[in-house]
């Protein structure tokens, strides 16, 4: 009886993962940072069953002028609540970076939060995606996130992003 159960879980995880949709897309803002004298690169894989959007962000900055680099990660988690309409609200549930370079800080791990809206627009094995992000919602590590802000001017608090990517 076990075996049987075992069996069937498994047939229905199967299902869950091959039914859902895998994304992965680039942010085609990051192409400011030719403008800039810093670089940002953001890029996210995502996997949607249904309403329901899990994503794994990453995203790196690097000055020129200072010597400080940030890569950070994460869990969000999206839900749409219309379905069929690709409108979306999401936030992270794990979100952290890591500083490094001379004038990275001495606690160079840092945790904070992010919420986003946007809206997804979906054709054949292609999507793009306008979205706002707010970063450090609760305002937990504004300190460090300034002098971030300072020696990289794309990472703002307030985001507007197209993130385009391919659907699987």
């Amino acid at each position: 009886m076990r075996r049987l159960l075992a069996i069937a879980i498994m047939v229905l995880m199967a299902h869950g993962i091959w039914s859902a949709t895998w994304q992965a897309g680039v942010d085609l803002r990051c192409a400011d940072s030719s403008f800039y004298p810093s670089l940002r690169l953001d890029a996210e894989a995502a996997y949607r069953y249904g309403s329901i959007r899990v994503s794994l962000p990453v995203r790196y900055s690097h000055s020129y002028d200072y010597d400080l680099d940030f890569l950070e990660t994460g869990l969000a988690v999206s839900v749409y609540p219309f379905e069929g309409m690709g409108f979306y609200a999401g936030v992270s549930l794990l979100r952290f970076g890591i500083f490094w370079g001379i004038e990275a800080p001495d606690d160079n791990l840092i945790f904070f939060s992010e919420a986003m809206i946007g809206w997804t627009i979906e054709f054949p094995y292609f999507y793009l995606e306008p979205r706002i992000s707010f970063t450090d919602v609760f305002s937990t590590e504004e300190a460090r996130l300034a002098e971030l802000r300072e020696a990289v001017p794309q990472y703002s608090k307030f985001r507007i992003s197209l993130i385009a990517g391919f659907t699987i």
